[in-house]
């Protein structure tokens, strides 16, 4: 096999993903051009959804990151074909094995910058389209209905997605989430009260709220708007203590029962 020069990949890499092409890693160079445009797309997203430029800031800082990863690996892969070919047949084997872990979990984590996609591409179906239903969702429901209160759950549902696929991918122990079993353990009782809250929050934001602008300054408008959100998780808080309460009780009273 020919030697790449490492002049070329260091050209190369100023677009991530190229470098691995010319390096013939094919697979990652597609990984690093997903990462990149996905980046760039969800901050044009995100500066139209909010008629903002700042989140292009987004791509501008991380773009570089990128490019030093990508030009860092493709260094790697030069400098481990060099000593490959140098080495016995039997330590050679062992390093493509190590080479296929590594071209695995370069993917899962470039194809969990969108949350559950790396799930999926590890088989874990069920559990990537949680994540990424959970994710997509919360976007939408920003922009149709004009909640920024959700936009606490993004990065909530993003890291947990990213760092839950590494631990998968490192072949620590996690169990597929099996929809079936999920789904009967939501009481109606929950599910309607999610509901009710959803509609209170949104009939504020869009209907209550615009009206009241007209009549009450801002600062009280925005004291007001978040006391509801305030009292509404103070609420939720408390339900769940009370319910937590119970099962203790009873575990208890069980106990002492078998005694």
């Amino acid at each position: 096999m020919k030697e790449k020069s490492k002049f070329i990949t260091f050209l190369l890499s100023f677009v991530p993903g190229l470098s691995h092409f010319y390096l013939g890693y094919a697979d990652r160079g597609i990984i690093y051009l997903l990462i990149a445009g996905v980046i760039f797309i969800s901050s044009l997203g995100l500066c139209f959804l909010f008629g903002d430029d700042a989140p292009i800031l987004i791509f501008i800082f991380s773009y570089p990151i990128i490019w030093l990863i990508s030009l860092v690996d493709g260094f790697s892969i030069i400098n481990r074909t060099r000593y490959m070919r140098d080495t016995p047949v039997e330590e050679s084997a062992l390093r493509l094995e190590e080479e296929k872990f590594m071209n695995k979990k370069v993917i899962t984590l470039g194809l969990s910058i969108v949350p559950g996609a790396g799930h999926m591409y590890l088989g874990h179906q069920q559990r990537g389209l949680i994540f990424m239903s959970g994710f997509f969702f919360t976007i939408f429901f920003m922009g149709w209905l004009n909640l920024g209160v959700l936009m606490f759950l993004l990065p909530l549902i993003w890291f947990y997605s990213f760092f839950d696929a590494f631990h998968i991918v490192n072949g620590n122990e996690v169990k597929d989430i099996d929809l079936s079993n999920i789904l009967p353990d939501l009481k109606h009782e929950y599910i309607g009260k999610g509901l009710i809250a959803l509609g209170i929050i949104i009939a504020l934001e869009n209907m209550l709220f615009p009206i009241l602008m007209r009549y009450i300054d801002y600062e009280i408008r925005n004291y007001i708007q978040t006391s509801i959100v305030s009292l509404i998780f103070i609420i939720g808080g408390v339900k769940i203590l009370k319910i937590k309460n119970k099962e203790e009780i009873v575990d208890e009273e069980g106990e002492e029962n078998e005694d």
